[in-house]
C-alpha cells in the first residue's frame, strides 16, 4: 500500500521571541505525520508562503517513502537557483518525510541514516539581558544548571 502526502502545513510559533516555522507533513495513512524545522528568523513569512504556495501543490499526493525524489525535484531540478527562503521550506518538508520513515520503520532517523556517529557535542545557551546585572543573573543560572558554554550578550 502507497502512503501518500494528504496536506503540508507550516506552523508558525514563537518561543523565546524567536520565530519559528514547523512543517507538519500529514498521510494518507490516519494518524502518521512527520515534523521538520524550517526556519528562517529573519525571513519566517517568506519560508510559510513558500511552504504553503510552492512546495504544498507540489507535494501533494507524492509517496512518503520517494523523499529523496521529492528533495531532489524541489532542489535540484528546479529552473531558477534557490535562496535561504526557499532551502529551509524543503529542508523541512525533507526532514518532516524523514520523520515519516523513522515512524514507519520504527527506528530513530539517525539509525536510517548510518547510526550515531558521536555521544555527545558541544553546545551553548544564550544569556542576555537589558542591564549587565540582568546578563549576569542569567549567566550564574545557567551556570546553576550545569551549562558549560555560555554566549552572553547584552540587548539585541
Amino acid at each position: 500500500m502507497t502512503i501518500t502526502i494528504r496536506d503540508l502545513r507550516a506552523i508558525t510559533t514563537k518561543p523565546a521571541k524567536s520565530n519559528l516555522v514547523i512543517v507538519k507533513v500529514l498521510t494518507s495513512e490516519p494518524g502518521l505525520y512527520g515534523l521538520g524545522c524550517a526556519t528562517f528568523t529573519q525571513r519566517w513569512h517568506a519560508v510559510v508562503t513558500a511552504i504553503e504556495k510552492h512546495l504544498k501543490p507540489f507535494a501533494l499526493g507524492r509517496d512518503v517513502m520517494r523523499n529523496e525524489e521529492f528533495f531532489r525535484m524541489a532542489m535540484v531540478h528546479s529552473y531558477w537557483r534557490n535562496g535561504p527562503v526557499l532551502n529551509n521550506a524543503i529542508s523541512g518538508v525533507d526532514q518532516a518525510l524523514w520523520d515519516i520513515r523513522g515512524k514507519l520503520a520504527g527506528m530513530p532517523v539517525h539509525d536510517l541514516l548510518g547510526g550515531r556517529q558521536r555521544e555527545a557535542a558541544n553546545v551553548y545557551v544564550h544569556a542576555d539581558g537589558e542591564t549587565p546585572e540582568e546578563v549576569t543573573d542569567n549567566v550564574l543560572r545557567y551556570m546553576d544548571e550545569g551549562h558549560r558554554h555560555i554566549r552572553v550578550q547584552m540587548g539585541g
